[in-house]
């Protein structure tokens, strides 16, 4: 059994995460915690494409080959989580708008996965 941990935005990081592989397991859980008081949505977003060139996943401001697969709202100081069991994607990113993720949000969102 092989498990896997992505920190994919904290409040210094930019509101598109890298890519992180998850074509390998079974189950993926996106889990998250924000302690700012005012609304906040991320979104969970897969692609299928190989990946392992530098054209296939785009760049952070690229959706190309991606897909939605969940919205997300937090609102107020809220800790959750989503299951994608099975994931159904070999990549997933999250994004954040960029009005809404600030320094003083302290949002963290993490993917961790289980084969």
């Amino acid at each position: 059994m092989y498990t896997g941990r992505f920190v994919a935005i904290t409040s210094t990081s930019t509101s598109t995460s890298t890519p992180y592989y998850t074509g390998d397991f079974r189950l993926v859980t996106v889990s998250f915690l924000s302690s700012d008081t005012s609304p906040s949505r991320f979104t969970i977003q897969g692609s299928n494409a190989d990946g392992f060139q530098a054209a296939d996943l785009g760049g952070a401001t690229s959706n190309a080959n991606w897909s939605l697969v969940s919205g997300v709202n937090m609102i107020g100081v809220t800790p959750g989580m989503v299951t994608l069991d099975p994931p159904g994607y070999r990549w997933l990113r999250i994004t954040v708008d960029p009005s809404e993720h600030q320094s003083g949000s302290s949002s963290t969102i993490i993917i961790a996965g289980r084969t």
